[in-house]
């Protein structure tokens, strides 16, 4: 499989692990070892690696060593796209639409429009946001056991979210 050439910091963010870490980071002002441990559950070997990769590309830095204890904290600011940062502010960023104001082709998402669904359009601004949605469609295809077999070359420039009536 070729691999989506993208910049380094797009790269790493792609890993859900490092992405996890980064918002962690971003949210406080600064996290030992143990506690970004905690936060992301994963083994203490695979934290360094992934901490030194982050630490590599100066998104983050290893702000001061207490004891024998190492605290990190965000070093750079990266725009994440909303609806994969996870954060509470993601939700005024999505757009509802209503059956009016698109055109769209024969299929799921124009039925779902004319049937009176709540469907959120989410626009993705570059490529981080597209590298990020894509590896995000392909992990939860993979958790759920879908088979997804997106081209190496598809970054979508949307996402389109569909709720089913209550």
């Amino acid at each position: 499989m070729a691999r989506v050439r993208a910049d380094p910091v797009t790269t790493a963010l792609a890993h859900p692990t490092r992405r996890a870490l980064y918002i962690a980071l971003a949210n406080k002002e600064e996290l030992s070892t143990v506690q970004l441990q905690a936060e992301v559950n994963v083994e203490r070997y695979n934290l360094y690696h992934h901490l030194k990769k982050l630490a590599s590309l100066n998104l983050i830095e290893n702000n001061r060593d207490a004891g024998r204890s190492r605290w990190w904290k965000k070093k750079t600011h990266v725009e994440l796209p909303e609806i994969l940062s996870l954060s509470s502010e993601a939700i005024p960023a999505l757009t509802t639409v209503q059956a009016g104001d698109l055109t769209l082709p024969p299929g799921t998402l124009a039925n779902a429009v004319t049937d009176g669904e709540e469907v959120h359009i989410i626009q993705l601004q570059g490529s981080r946001d597209q590298v990020g949605a894509k590896r995000m469609l392909e992990l939860l295809a993979l958790e759920h056991g879908i088979e997804l077999d997106l081209p190496w070359n598809f970054l979508p420039t949307s996402i389109a979210l569909i709720a089913k009536k209550k």
